[in-house]
């Protein structure tokens, strides 16, 4: 018995030793969400080709740290389609552009339908938003075949 209340007294501190900071993002200045809320994401990303226009409505999205200072900004579509952007995060900026400045912020790539994008003048903003504990984003791709993607996706995650 003695050995039994020992420990579950030890699991106790242990658990008790564990705080928030491990799941705080001091760069993002929000804490990291669970996988599951992905799926909370709301918003849409309106595809501009010559004369059509396609909208996709997100079903999830979420940023996860890809190494270093390198993360995917992911957007998975209520249609299947998933469009993910790589982002080099450096400095407290919201905002990701393409062609980017060394030593700064930049937008990296964008694949979307697994074919990479031919970027040309694009942006992304990433904005936290502390009372929600997640990002709002703001997308604008442009593509040397003259496609544009525009579109905003709010209670976007950070997930690990």
């Amino acid at each position: 018995m003695k050995t039994t209340l020992s420990l579950l007294l030890l699991l106790l501190a242990m658990l008790g030793a564990c705080t928030t900071e491990d799941t705080l993002s001091p760069l993002w200045g929000i804490d990291f969400s669970s996988e599951t809320s992905s799926g909370f994401a709301m918003g849409s990303v309106d595809q501009y080709k010559a004369d059509t226009k396609t909208i996709y409505l997100v079903k999830a999205a979420n940023v996860r740290c890809a190494g270093e200072d390198n993360y995917i900004l992911s957007y998975t579509f209520e249609s299947g389609e998933l469009l993910e952007l790589t982002i080099i995060k450096r400095t407290t900026s919201s905002d990701y552009m393409f062609p980017g400045v060394e030593g700064e912020n930049q937008l990296l790539s964008a694949v979307f339908k697994g074919e990479n994008l031919n970027l040309v003048n694009s942006k992304v903003t990433v904005q936290p938003r502390t009372d929600e504990n997640k990002f709002a984003t703001i997308t604008k791709l442009q593509t040397l075949d003259e496609v544009v993607f525009a579109g905003s996706i709010a209670r976007v995650p950070l997930v690990k």
